[in-house]
């Protein structure tokens, strides 16, 4: 029987700026938020439940029998959700999935949650995947990673890192969107003010690199879908038709 000493938070807010009520559009005959809350369970890690302003929300979860926590609308970030959503439970560590990753893996919350279990020195942990398309290296809404040996992520951006400036080809990594955090690193992170790279790249994680947590990457071979606008669902929905893609 695999350990239960994880709560999975899926942050949902339906109102997204680029994309209003995202998390429950369709696909596949399921919403987006359907999809990730599956994959969450299926990981086997523990409870899962889902964060939301929204009373549509957590009336849609009710009807594929999911757990959700009404949040404030005034919450800065998926993260601070997070933390109001975990506040009551004791997990010693917690993982932010977030709910427009429709298509991620159950392996993957495993691999990241056996980092914050085995690496006594990772504040958060995350996932990344190879990253060899040349279009969406320089796409702006594709996070990149960079990192060190062992999987230490030393920095993030919405710009093609590293620059290989010798013309030698350089390993890129594409970052999925979950961060496992143990318990004592997300109350930190929450009481942290946003930082001036956070602010520059719009990326909530450099606030933690910043302040000098540590992050370590897992390795995935994962489907690098993020459900950010309309043009992102109908890829989703080719993906699904391609594969066959049920769960």
């Amino acid at each position: 029987m695999s350990r239960q000493d994880v709560l999975v938070v899926l942050p949902a807010r339906h109102g997204s700026t680029r994309f209003p009520g995202k998390v429950l559009a369709k696909l596949g005959g399921r919403s987006v938020l359907e999809w990730g809350y599956r994959a969450a369970k299926s990981a086997g890690l523990g409870r899962v439940v889902i964060a939301t302003e929204d009373k549509r929300v957590v009336e849609a979860a009710a009807v594929f029998g999911a757990e959700a926590i009404l949040t404030p609308k005034t919450c800065a970030s998926g993260t601070d959700r997070v933390f109001l959503a975990a506040r009551k439970s004791r997990e010693p560590f917690v993982i932010n999935l977030q709910a427009d990753q429709p298509l991620i893996k159950p392996g993957t919350l495993r691999r990241v949650a056996k980092i914050l279990r085995a690496n006594k020195g990772a504040d958060i942990a995350t996932a990344v995947i190879p990253l060899e398309d040349e279009k969406r290296a320089k796409n702006p809404n594709v996070v990149k990673a960079a990192l060190a040996a062992g999987g230490r992520c030393l920095y993030f951006s919405r710009s093609p890192i590293p620059f290989p400036r010798n013309g030698a080809p350089a390993a890129q990594w594409e970052h999925l969107g979950i961060y496992g955090f143990t318990r004592a690193a997300l109350k930190r992170f929450v009481q942290l003010p946003p930082s001036p790279l956070e602010k520059m790249e719009s990326l909530e994680q450099l606030r933690a690199l910043e302040d000098g947590m540590t992050i370590f990457a897992a390795t995935v071979a994962d489907v690098p879908v993020a459900i950010d606008t309309p043009e992102d669902l109908r890829r989703a929905e080719k993906f699904l038709s391609k594969k066959g893609a049920r769960r």
